[in-house]
């Protein structure tokens, strides 16, 4: 197979078969030998088509027909991908293949057409309406008119604008064991984040192949987390416990801030996370690090006793992935969001049994959602009464902390009657 024909079958994979672009590249490249170059290509091709699919959709539909199967248009979205973005390729050759599949006439027309301006999307279309946002911005419609609603036409413009760019990579710095000003003297395509503690990087390469991160002394985080953890009141010998349906190193928050001996619960519904988790807890000889692999309606088999703070963070609909993970907006569906929302605040509730008196309940969801944020809570204190809210907030991605998390904390004032 040539690097189109793979190419093909991955996003076949991924639009189709709605399966997530990192995991069907690596089992694709672990089942197809392909060298670097070629990986990186296809990685390449692959993702700029993803960026731009909306807008490939509607002109496929204009000057094909929207009744042809998926299939047979992918080697014409690679075409559009190469020829108006990405410039990697030959355009003949990826041309000569769109041809084979689709009417030649109707393809003729369509390059025509682009070739012949700059304004790719329907002239009939309102600027300011969902419709002309889902092109313009890759993002779905449905999403671009609930933000419309939650948060206003303004605030929704800005954070399509800043979704459409790369997210920064934020990493938390163990100033116990690496002495930040000279991280930063050592890698000057760092600098100091806003958050006290931590760099951004926004250059090439991945901070994974750096000694520091290999040794566990500095990770990934972001800017909005560390900040929340700043804001609670935690008390090295009061203990915490964690619940996480998401990836996140909030363990290594605690750990960095309070000793490798601190005691800590950590139950895991995330494969992943789990994975990884075992892993650094095995290799820095984290012994009172207590990992469970259990779903919130079984916290009673991981948790002995109530402890002074508890951070749940489940399944949310993740709308921060729409602009950290190319695929996310093809696997988000409007018709799943009751259903997310409903295990949210059971998620909640399960937690909410394992907090003793006077302690905090800490929700954390990276999404950008009100239904899901301040909704929810409002809810659950009403059938909760024994909790009161300290603190709520909503980040958005184009401000400082580059980042769509909400969270609250919530105060336990007695038993729930």
């Amino acid at each position: 197979m040539n690097e189109f024909e793979i190419g093909k079958s991955v996003l076949l994979k991924l639009v189709v078969d709605e399966m997530p672009f990192a995991l069907v590249l690596r089992k694709t490249f672990k089942k197809i030998d392909v060298d670097p170059v070629t990986k990186s290509n296809i990685t390449a091709l692959v993702g700029c088509e993803l960026r731009h699919h909306y807008i490939f959709d509607s002109l496929i539909n204009r000057f094909i027909s929207e009744s042809i199967e998926f299939e047979k248009t992918v080697y014409l979205r690679f075409y559009l991908a190469n020829h108006l973005f990405l410039r990697r390729f030959k355009d003949a050759e990826l041309l000569a293949l769109a041809k084979n599949d689709m009417p030649m006439t109707e393809v003729d027309d369509l390059i025509k057409f682009i070739d012949s301006t700059n304004e790719y999307i329907p002239e009939e279309l309102d600027k300011a309406s969902p419709e002309f946002l889902s092109l313009r911005y890759n993002t779905p419609a449905w999403v671009i008119r609930m933000w419309q609603k939650q948060y206003g036409k303004g605030v929704v413009f800005k954070v399509l604008k800043v979704n459409y760019r790369q997210s920064i990579a934020s990493i938390r710095i163990n100033e116990k064991e690496v002495d930040i000003n000279e991280f930063l003297s050592k890698h000057p395509d760092y600098s100091k984040a806003p958050v006290d503690g931590m760099v951004v990087y926004q250059g090439r390469g991945n901070a994974k192949n750096l000694e520091e991160f290999k040794e566990n002394k500095i990770f990934f985080m972001k800017m909005a987390t560390k900040f929340i953890l700043d804001s609670l009141e935690l008390d090295p010998i009061k203990r915490v416990a964690i619940y996480s349906e998401t990836p996140n190193n909030i363990y290594l928050e605690l750990l960095t801030r309070f000793g490798k001996d601190y005691p800590l619960d950590v139950v895991i519904n995330h494969t992943q996370s789990l994975y990884e988790t075992r892993n650094v807890a095995k290799a820095m000889g984290y012994t009172h690090l207590y990992i469970y692999e259990a779903n919130y309606e079984n916290l009673l088999t991981c948790i002995s006793k109530k402890v002074n703070v508890f951070i749940c963070l489940p399944r949310s609909s993740t709308l921060d992935l729409l602009r950290s993970t190319p695929d996310y907006f093809l696997r988000v569906k409007q018709e799943q969001l009751d259903t997310i929302i409903q295990e949210e605040f059971k998620c909640l509730e399960e937690c909410s049994k394992y907090v003793e008196v006077d302690g905090e309940l800490v929700y954390m969801i990276p999404t950008l959602s009100r239904k899901e944020a301040g909704n929810l809570i409002a809810n659950f204190i009403v059938k909760h009464p024994n909790y009161s809210l300290i603190e709520e907030h909503q980040f958005f991605p184009f401000e400082s902390y580059d980042s769509c998390m909400y969270y609250a904390r919530l105060k336990k004032m007695g038993e729930n009657e």
